[in-house]
């Protein structure tokens, strides 16, 4: 619900900046979120294959 919420206002520009809209530079926040993302799945691989 969370990912939804964020996916629907990453597509709305923000009023008052022009022009912005399609080149959107990513927060720290979202930076992270991906990281810790992917560094989860990573972990989950790895203890599939060990077994």
């Amino acid at each position: 619900m969370i990912i939804r919420h964020r996916l629907r206002k990453a597509f709305h520009p923000r009023p008052g900046l022009p022009g912005r809209g399609a080149q959107r530079m990513p927060r720290a926040s979202d930076i992270i979120l991906v990281m810790m993302a992917g560094l989860l799945v990573v972990v989950c691989a790895i203890r599939i294959l060990q077994g």
